[in-house]
């Protein structure tokens, strides 16, 4: 068997972070698993305007803030893909690319991911006009028309964004009313460059190669209109990153992780936090607020 860990903390966003900092400091044996870029989510915010004590910073240059106190900190950092997790007796078994991991406690905190629209072509023009972030590609349309889907803030802050660098934005949402932020919307109104169209959905995705349109329906008329635009964005909602877990009785029917007020699963020294969570409200403040109970109660798990 390999070494065992006191624990080990999934996921490098501000909760897996905020925790491993703290079991770090008071001496346990922990490390942080991450599959893709430090920072988690921050990464593709193009803007992060209500994190406390900090003014409004790029999503990118905030999850630097974050990575750069790992580093300081000599917090082992290991970068791997855990597609499974399972529970061996008291240990818990994390099955990732590279090796196989033990530990007495594990921290799930992987977050959550885009929601596909789940119509003909989307992954094969995945990366040919089609993205699900706008801070990662949006310079790739500069001077272009582009179309984002959605009507929650993530929607609208992308969206004013593009409208920056683009030469004509589209916004479409299912409803009349945006589930975003009233002051986003009046923001994303004030650029010339920007139509809003409401209640419109996408049917279908135009081009073989390379994204040409895409066709989109009223929802009360049932109108249909082809935009001829050369990049689009869904940004329609978030599923849970969770199907790597292989215990029983962890997730609920969403694939959600629900937990204590210590951020204990349903599992003995199985924890939870952050985006991963079942909440209506997801902010940075609030997954770092969940890496530190956790980390508390990791502690006193291992006493």
């Amino acid at each position: 068997m390999s070494k065992v860990y006191d624990s080990l903390i999934i996921g490098s966003g501000p909760c897996g972070i905020g925790a491993g900092l703290y079991l770090h400091n008071i001496g346990k044996d922990v490390a942080i698993i991450e599959k893709s870029t430090p920072g988690g989510k921050i990464n593709i915010a193009p803007r992060v305007d209500n994190y406390p004590r900090q003014e409004p910073i790029a999503g990118p240059d905030l999850a630097v803030k974050f990575f750069n106190r790992v580093l300081d900190s000599n917090l082992p950092f290991i970068g791997d893909d855990i597609s499974s997790l399972t529970k061996e007796g008291d240990l818990f078994k994390l099955q990732g690319v590279s090796e196989t991991y033990y530990a007495k406690t594990v921290l799930i905190a992987t977050g959550t991911k885009e929601r596909e629209l789940g119509l003909p072509k989307e992954k094969e023009l995945f990366g040919h006009g089609l993205s699900y972030c706008a801070i990662c590609d949006g310079h790739f349309h500069k001077g272009q028309d582009v179309l984002v889907i959605g009507g929650g803030n993530t929607a609208l802050k992308e969206a004013i964004y593009l409208a920056g660098i683009v030469k004509h934005l589209y916004l479409i949402h299912r409803r009349n009313e945006f589930r975003g932020s009233l002051k986003l919307v009046e923001e994303l109104k004030s650029f010339d460059n920007v139509t809003i169209m409401t209640p419109y959905v996408p049917l279908e995705l135009l081009g073989e190669e390379h994204l040409e349109g895409v066709k989109i329906q009223n929802v009360a008329t049932k109108e249909e209109v082809i935009l001829n635009v050369q990049g689009v964005f869904p940004l329609v909602g978030q599923l849970p990153n969770s199907e790597f877990i292989k215990i029983d009785g962890v997730k609920n029917e969403w694939g959600t992780i629900p937990v204590d007020k210590k951020m204990m699963t349903s599992v003995p020294g199985l924890f939870a936090g952050g985006d991963i969570l079942p909440r209506d409200i997801r902010q940075i403040y609030l997954a770092e607020h969940d890496g530190m109970v956790a980390a508390k109660s990791i502690e006193e798990y291992l006493k």
